[in-house]
Parts: C-alpha cells; structure tokens; sequence
C-alpha cells in the first residue's frame, strides 16, 4: 500500500510544471521575456518558462531559447526571465 501512495505522489509531482501558465511579456525576434509566478517552486517555473521560450523562438525565426537572466519583482510576485533566441 505505501509503494502505490508514493508511486502516485511521484507521478503528481511530476506533472506540476505543465500547471504553471507562462506569459510573454516581451519579444522582438532576438530575445523574449517571460513572466511566471513565484509562489510555484522554482525549478516548475523555469521549465514552464523555458519551454514556452523555446516554442517563441522556434515558430519567429527557427532558432533556439538559451536562458540569460532572471529579474524578480517581489511586490507582483512575479518571476521576469529572459531568453535569447539564438541559432
């Protein structure tokens, strides 16, 4: 009984990042911003973000997101990570 419970809780944790709605707030073909809230574990978060990053980058130009920076505003609670969109 307590394998099934922690095999489910595994399998529930895993699938929280796809939970977590990233928005865009910034793109110009070269670099994209994407916001995430913070009150998610971090780790969630970027993968959220980095995958929405990489899915920007491929539909503009083909290219690929590479992460480069992390601006935090505490008083929305809000994470602001940005991304190059490189070859």
């Amino acid at each position: 009984m307590k394998k099934i419970i922690f095999a489910s809780l595994l399998a529930a944790a895993g699938g929280c990042a796809h939970h977590i709605r990233p928005s865009i707030t910034e793109y110009n073909g070269d670099s994209v911003t994407i916001a995430t809230p913070q009150h998610r574990p971090r780790h969630w978060a970027l993968k959220a973000a980095t995958q929405e990053a990489d899915r920007i980058c491929r539909k503009g130009h083909g290219k690929q997101a590479e992460h480069a920076s992390t601006r935090k505003d505490g008083a929305a609670g809000t994470n602001y990570d940005l991304f190059l969109c490189l070859n």
